[in-house]
């Protein structure tokens, strides 16, 4: 009797010819190809009205765009770049001031020091102390959400970085968009020209010098209301430490970047060193009036004592008047005025002169 062999001969029923057929090859071969033709536009620099994004403004203006090697930088957030004058610290160290850099992003995490690290390494290639501003409000994991951060990951993150976004919403949304660039590759006509032409150095960034004294005065970002001086100043204190302390939980991500730039730093034999800058007098009141501020402050800086490779330094100044500052040195809580800058940026100097000099 002969066996019955209709189970292993039995074709594959047309429905699924239908979906695994020649069509669906061509249609995956077409998806891949366009997304590897997108990739080359996603880390492009955005324009708004003011000028080059924050981070995109960094990366070329201080960094592609310099014919002089940065020898010593600043990494760091806004409290940074208002707070740190480098020629400044270059003139209190008597090196020349033109190696000296302010590499600070508007708006930055540890995950754009990261990013503006890995992106032009050979333009760092001659870094000898690396001055990284301990922030506490950016290392907050509820940060991740923030429409500046989620620019920058959109266009920089690896799949594993954006794993490691919270809440799930975000992370779905990155994931989504390194599978399929949309959002960071997509460019106004304005944006897209201003790509082409190709600014010379010296042209106004963002933001504009004059607006130095003024941190953030008028300041557009996407989907976001402008900030004005007035409103910045009036916050209240309460409110700005909660921000900063308020139920505070270490984001994976920007833990993920900062350790990431430390064993960099160590790798290339760049002293590193850390420093916390001053807040207002109130507002660094009201963080230890309250028990849930103190208590996130402390988690920050068990945070902080963690970090491996350690630092040759470490200068935490929160409170003004350690640095000789006051209310009036400030433009806003949490930012520096041009005089504070100064004030601030010397007191550092002085501090670090043999941690930079030797």
């Amino acid at each position: 009797m002969t066996p019955d062999t209709s189970s292993s001969t039995t074709p594959i029923p047309f429905r699924i010819h239908r979906w695994f057929g020649k069509s669906a090859w061509i249609t995956l071969a077409v998806f891949i190809l366009g997304r590897l033709a997108l990739e080359p536009l996603r880390a492009l620099p955005m324009y708004d009205i003011r000028g080059m994004d924050a981070y995109g403004a960094v990366e070329n203006f201080q960094l592609r765009k310099q014919d002089t090697p940065v020898k010593i930088g600043f990494f760091g957030t806004s409290q940074s770049v208002w707070g740190v004058i480098s020629d400044e610290a270059a003139r209190m160290w008597g090196v020349p001031e033109r190696e000296v850099r302010n590499l600070s992003i508007e708006g930055g995490t540890p995950f754009g020091m990261w990013s503006l690290i890995r992106r032009n390494e050979e333009l760092l290639s001659g870094l000898r102390v690396a001055i990284v501003e301990v922030n506490p409000f950016v290392l907050r994991q509820s940060l991740d959400a923030d429409q500046r951060v989620r620019a920058n990951l959109a266009q920089h993150a690896t799949l594993y970085e954006r794993i490691q976004v919270r809440p799930r919403s975000e992370r779905m949304g990155h994931l989504v968009e390194w599978l399929l660039p949309v959002r960071s590759v997509r460019r106004s006509l304005y944006t897209a020209t201003l790509n082409v032409i190709d600014p010379a150095p010296g042209n106004p960034i963002y933001p504009w010098p004059e607006k130095r004294v003024t941190p953030m005065a008028d300041w557009k970002a996407e989907n976001a209301m402008a900030h004005t001086e007035k409103g910045r100043k009036l916050i209240a204190p309460e409110l700005a430490a909660k921000r900063v302390l308020g139920h505070w939980k270490l984001s994976a991500l920007q833990d993920h970047a900062f350790r990431k730039s430390l064993e960099w730093f160590h790798a290339h034999g760049v002293k590193v060193i850390f420093h916390e800058l001053p807040v207002h007098p109130e507002v660094y009141a009201a963080m230890h009036d309250d028990p849930d501020f103190r208590s996130g402050n402390a988690a920050f800086l068990r945070y902080v004592d963690s970090l491996k490779p350690a630092p040759v330094a470490c200068i935490l100044t929160p409170n003004p008047a350690m640095c000789r500052l006051a209310a009036e040195h400030m433009a806003d809580r949490t930012h520096c005025n041009e005089l504070g800058a100064r004030i601030y940026s010397r007191y550092l100097a002085e501090k670090l002169k043999w941690d930079v000099v030797e």
